[in-house]
C-alpha cells in the first residue's frame, strides 16, 4: 500500500510458545491491526500444512494527507509503523508485534531516513527532514513484509508517489521449520542484495579485523578476546580456538589461516585439526590467499607461504596495508607509499607511486590494477607493464576502495563516493553517505555496500541510484561479501548481520 501518513499506536500480541517459527511479516502504518486467532481444530494433523493467509481486522484506508514538512530544512517529521509477525506451528498460527525486536531489521529506499525504529508506544517511528517518496521493509530470519510507500511533504502524494516494487519472496521454510542456506554460487547478472536480514550471531566481543568469506558461504574473524570463530552458512558456529593477529583467510578448499601467535602462521582444517604452523615474524595474519599461496606482510617485508606450510620467498616492500592477488602473483599498497606488483617467484614486476603516495585499497580485475591515492583520485595500472592506464581526480585522499564490482563499475570513497566506469569515465558522485572507515564492499553484479558515517548502512547500484539504507547497524566496524552474494557486516558491538 502507499500511506501518505498515519498515528502512532501500540498493542499486545501473545508470545508464541516453543516450535513456532515466523511464516510472514506485515508492516503497517498507525495501531497495530487487530488479528482475528485462528483455533486449532480438534484432531489436527501432525504434518505441517502450508498455513492459509490470517485473518486481519480491516481498517480505513490511509489517507492521501502526507506528513507534514514545509521544507527539506524544516524540523523532521515523524510516522509511525507497526509489524506484526505470522507464527507457525502445525496448523496453529499466532501473531506477535515485533516492530523492535532486537531481530528485526528495517530497510528504506532512501537514504534521507534518518531514524530506524525505536521501542516505544509508538512502535515504529521512522523521521525524515526532506521532502520525497521513500519505500519501507522489515525482515527477520530472511522473512520480509511487503514493502510500504511512505509519502513526506509530497502534494497529493497517492498520485505523485510510484508504487513499491513488488515484494521479493521470503526464504523457503524447511520442515524442521528452519530455513534453507542460500546457494553459494556467483550471482547472476541481475542479482543485486534485497535487504533481508537472514541471521545474526554475538560472538561476546568485538572483532580485531576483517570477516574472511569461505566459497561455501561460511565465514570467519577474530575477536578482541583472541578467538577464532568459525560460522556455517546458516550462521551456527563452527569453529572457536585460540588465535593471534587481526583477520584470517580461507582457501578454496576450505582450510582456514590465521596467526596462532604474534609470529606463528598456522592452518586449521575445516574439521578443525591443525595441519601445519610456520615462524614468518611478527605479524598481523594474511592479507590475501589463493589456491597456491598465502600472502602475509611480516615487519618491513611481504611473505609468501604455500598452502602446504612453507615459505616460499621474503621481499622488502615496506609496511604493506593493502593486497590482492592477480592472476600471476599479489599487487600491494605501502601508506603512503608505492604500488607494488609481484610475480608468484617473488620477483618485483613494475612499482607505481600514485601523486601524494598511495591510500585507501589496491583491487584486480582484468588485468588491471586500482589504486587510490593520499592526492586524491583512482589510478588504473596495466598489470603487465605497470604503466597508467587513466586517472580520475577526487577532491581529497581516497580512504576507502577503490572496490570493484563484475561489471566493471569502480566504487572509490573520499570526499563522497564515486563511480566509475572500467574506460575511466566518471559516471557519477553522491555526497550524501560519505564512506566510513569500514570502506566499500562490492556486492552483486553491479552494486556495493557502503558502511557510511553516522552509522548508516547503504547498497547503491552502478548507476549511484540506492536500492535500500538502513540505521538498523549501529556503528559497522566491517563488512564482507560471499560469492553468493550475501553481505555481512559487522559492528562496534561485536554483532554481525547477514543480509541477502
Amino acid at each position: 500500500m502507499l500511506s501518505c501518513g498515519g498515528s502512532g499506536g501500540s498493542g499486545t500480541f501473545p508470545t508464541p510458545g516453543p516450535g513456532f517459527s515466523l511464516y510472514a511479516m506485515t508492516i503497517s502504518t498507525g495501531a497495530p491491526v487487530s488479528p482475528t486467532f485462528t483455533p486449532t481444530p480438534k484432531g489436527s494433523p501432525t504434518h505441517t500444512p502450508k498455513p492459509a493467509t490470517p485473518t486481519m481486522t480491516p481498517r480505513a484506508p490511509a489517507t492521501t494527507t502526507c506528513v507534514a514538512t514545509t521544507a527539506p530544512s524544516a524540523a523532521p517529521s515523524p510516522l509511525a509503523f507497526n509489524v506484526v509477525g505470522t507464527f507457525t506451528k502445525y496448523a496453529r498460527i499466532q501473531y506477535q508485534d515485533i516492530t523492535a525486536g532486537p531481530l528485526t531489521f528495517w530497510t528504506s529506499s532512501n537514504n534521507n531516513v534518518l531514524q530506524a525504529p525505536p521501542s516505544g508506544p509508538l512502535g515504529g517511528l521512522y523521521t525524515t527532514g526532506y521532502a520525497g517518496c521513500v519505500c519501507i521493509l522489515a525482515s527477520n530470519s530472511g522473512v520480509s513484509s511487503q514493502q510500504v510507500g511512505v509519502g513526506v511533504g509530497v502534494d497529493d502524494c497517492a498520485d505523485n508517489c510510484p508504487p513499491c516494487p513488488t515484494p521479493i519472496p521470503t526464504a523457503t521454510a524447511t520442515a524442521k521449520g528452519g530455513l534453507e542456506p542460500a546457494a553459494s554460487s556467483t550471482p547472476a547478472p541481475s542479482a543485486r542484495s534485497a535487504g533481508i536480514l537472514m541471521w545474526t550471531f554475538d560472538p561476546g566481543a568485538e572483532l580485531r579485523g576483517r570477516i574472511a568469506t569461505g566459497d561455501d558461504g561460511s565465514i570467519y574473524f577474530i575477536t578482541r578476546d583472541g578467538v577464532l570463530h568459525g560460522l556455517n552458512s546458516a550462521g551456527k558456529e563452527t569453529m572457536r580456538r585460540d588465535a593471534d593477529g587481526l583477520s584470517p583467510a580461507v582457501l578454496p578448499d576450505g582450510t582456514v589461516v590465521a596467526m596462532s601467535s604474534r609470529s606463528e602462521l598456522a592452518a586449521i582444517g575445516p574439521d578443525g585439526a591443525m595441519l601445519w604452523n610456520l615462524e614468518i615474524g611478527a605479524s598481523a595474519g594474511p592479507l590475501a590467499a589463493t589456491d597456491r599461496a598465502i600472502y602475509a606482510s611480516a615487519g618491513a617485508d611481504l611473505v609468501s607461504v604455500s598452502t602446504s606450510g612453507t615459505l616460499n620467498w621474503r621481499v622488502s616492500v615496506g609496511p604493506v596495508t593493502a593486497a590482492a592477488t592477480t592472476s600471476d602473483g599479489v599487487v600491494v599498497g605501502t601508506s603512503r607509499g608505492a604500488v607494488t606488483a609481484l610475480a608468484s617467484d617473488g620477483a618485483v614486476v613494475w612499482t607505481f607511486t600514485p601523486d601524494g603516495g598511495f591510500s585507501g585499497s589496491v583491487a584486480y580485475a582484468d588485468e588491471v590494477v586500482y589504486a587510490g591515492s593520499a592526492g586524491g583520485g583512482v589510478y588504473a595500472i596495466d598489470l603487465r607493464t605497470g604503466n597508467l592506464i587513466w586517472h580520475v581526480n577526487s577532491a581529497h585522499a581516497v580512504t576507502t576502495g577503490p572496490a570493484v564490482a563484475p561489471s566493471g563499475t569502480i566504487f572509490a570513497g573520499s570526499d563522497t563516493i564515486y563511480g566509475v566506469s572500467a574506460d575511466g569515465q566518471l559516471r557519477w558522485k553522491d555526497p550524501t553517505l560519505k564512506p566510513g572507515d569500514a570502506g566499500l564492499i562490492a556486492l552483486g553484479y553491479d552494486s556495493v555496500f557502503d558502511a557510511a558515517t553516522g552509522d548508516v548502512g547503504a547498497v547503491l547500484m552502478g548507476d549511484g541510484s540506492y536500492i535500500w539504507t538502513s540505521r538498523s547497524f549501529g556503528k559497522i566496524t566491517t563488512a564482507a561479501s560471499s560469492p553468493s552474494g550475501m553481505l555481512y557486516v559487522g559492528t562496534s558491538t561485536g554483532r554481525i548481520f547477514a543480509i541477502r
